[in-house]
């Protein structure tokens, strides 16, 4: 691997990205990842290029300033696909949860509260969608959201979050 001492000295980054290819593999199968693989390498490459360009020899070697950001960036990428799927929920078509979502607006919403409400839940998720219905048409708390649908108050909380946020942002 190349080592540079003073911006002269500096190889083009396509012989770094040649030479530190091998850390970028590395650091992914160090981090166990096994979805998104692409992505992941798209992450490492981004952090062997922040760390080239930003390098400062007098802080230390190069290899080290390198897997520290390529390990950073692989890092922050798994933090956030994590949120991500804490937040977001995906049904198939056949779910069994689905079905129970879909018939819950009908059975607990009088015709008026429907009226009002559907030109808006088609923006947001299923999750947000219950928390509307919940919150709106039966005035539950987010405790007692949370109790019937078996998670936590600070998950209730961040589909209220995320639903005002986008009501918000549609009434704007």
């Amino acid at each position: 691997m190349s080592t540079f001492q003073n911006p002269s000295t500096y190889p083009p980054f396509e012989v770094i990205y040649h030479d530190y290819t091998p850390l970028v593999h590395r650091m992914i199968r160090r981090l166990h990842i096994h979805s998104n693989h692409e992505d992941f390498l798209q992450a490492g490459y981004s952090g062997l290029w922040y760390a080239y360009r930003d390098y400062d020899a007098e802080k230390g070697p190069f290899s080290s300033y390198a897997f520290m950001r390529v390990r950073y960036e692989m890092l922050t990428m798994l933090r956030k696909d994590s949120n991500h799927q804490e937040r977001h929920v995906y049904f198939s078509s056949d779910s069994p949860e689905l079905e129970r979502l879909l018939n819950l607006a009908p059975e607990y919403l009088v015709p008026s509260d429907m009226d009002a409400l559907s030109p808006y839940l088609h923006h947001l998720s299923p999750r947000e969608q219950l928390w509307v219905i919940e919150h709106a048409a039966h005035d539950q708390a987010p405790r007692m959201i949370a109790a019937k649908d078996n998670v936590t108050t600070e998950t209730d909380k961040g589909w209220r979050k995320n639903a005002l946020r986008k009501l918000r942002k549609i009434m704007q």
